[in-house]
């Protein structure tokens, strides 16, 4: 599977979109070299596609934005905002990080 599929799923993990569980399984059955079923790669699509929709529409032109392109940066972002404790910070780095 592409190094741009892993990352996107990483990236939807560190930051909280979608259904954990189902990113996880997602993550685990690539992992193990298993092709992803169409769904689940749809599935993955959509969702960057609302975040990419969200990001754009939420952020005047004057910000800077956040890239996506270091998951466990947005981890510490979530983690300082408040929006996950340390114990989800720490399963989800090491979820991301394993691969």
């Amino acid at each position: 599977m592409s190094d741009d599929f892993i990352k996107n799923v990483k990236t939807l993990l560190a930051s909280g979109k979608g259904d954990t569980k189902r990113l996880t399984e997602i993550l685990d059955f690539v992992k193990q070299s298993n092709p992803v079923y169409m769904s689940d790669y749809k599935y993955v699509q959509n969702l960057i596609s609302d975040e990419s929709s969200n990001n754009k529409m939420e952020t005047p032109d004057v910000q800077p934005e956040i890239k996506l392109e270091d998951p466990v940066a947005l981890l510490r972002l979530r983690l300082a905002e408040g929006k996950i404790t340390i114990d989800e910070f720490r399963e989800l780095k090491k979820t991301i990080t394993e691969f």
